[in-house]
């Protein structure tokens, strides 16, 4: 087995044992947004401590292999990886996730809600939604290294561009996180010509951090999904009697 097949292989392995790991220990807790974002940040520092443990037994080469994988790239970028992470993308983001975007809609009001009035099964739907994106996720991540902000920042622009619907943030959001990403690569390949600068690790930090800086400031202006109030559960399937009689 190659060396890259076997980063990759392994990138992909850790990426679903560190989401295992974390769906488990939020589901101990009752797998609420905050017990996942607390498990998350245990799993994040365990496998800081261990990445810092590799990197300090291996010899000078292998430790600079580690962090420039860890800055994350789209150097090594082939026809033939972008053909696998399409599949994987194709083969899960239509079928469920864009399917059941009114499951999404109806969690955005609150568990509470999504469960009495849409019907929603909702520890189940965000095992199912939580197994998918760490899957898409792992499948990126394996070939291109750690890219960070992308994910956060995208949905972010999307959702105060074109609303909370997610029938339509899910796939746009995609599609602006794409140009950003492309955005910030371009950046790095011509900044310093004919150096590269690693897109993952600096560039797409240098274009989040301020992004999220403003969303601080700003604080009213943040879209958290809060401000969908009753006019969402017009988008709701019309699963309960309940519903019907609201509407």
């Amino acid at each position: 087995m190659s060396g890259n097949l076997l980063v990759v292989l392994m990138a992909f392995a850790f990426a679903m044992a560190a989401s295992f790991l974390i769906y488990s220990m939020a589901r101990h807790k009752g797998l609420s947004s905050s017990s996942l974002i607390l498990a998350g940040i245990a799993i994040m520092y365990l496998f800081s401590a261990i990445t810092s443990l590799i990197q300090y037994f291996g010899s000078s080469d292998q430790a600079a292999a580690v962090v420039y994988w860890m800055f994350g790239s789209l150097e090594g970028t082939t026809w033939t990886k972008l053909l696998i992470v399409t599949a994987v993308i194709a083969i899960l983001t239509p079928p469920y996730v864009v399917m059941r975007a009114w499951d999404l809609n109806a969690l955005a009001e609150g568990d509470e809600i999504a469960k009495s009035i849409g019907g929603v099964p909702v520890e189940r739907t965000m095992t199912i939604f939580m197994m998918i994106s760490s899957v898409i996720t792992a499948a990126i991540i394996a070939f291109t290294g750690t890219i960070g902000f992308i994910g956060l920042v995208a949905p972010h622009i999307t959702r105060m561009a074109i609303g909370n619907d997610h029938r339509w943030l899910v796939p746009a959001s995609g599609l602006v996180g794409a140009a950003i990403l492309l955005g910030a690569d371009n950046l790095c390949r011509t900044l310093i010509y004919p150096s590269v600068i690693p897109v993952g690790g600096i560039m797409t930090a240098f274009l989040g951090v301020p992004f999220f800086l403003y969303l601080f400031l700003k604080r009213g202006g943040i879209p958290d999904g809060s401000d969908i109030g009753q006019r969402s559960l017009l988008h709701l399937p019309q699963k309960t009697g309940i519903l019907r009689h609201l509407l």
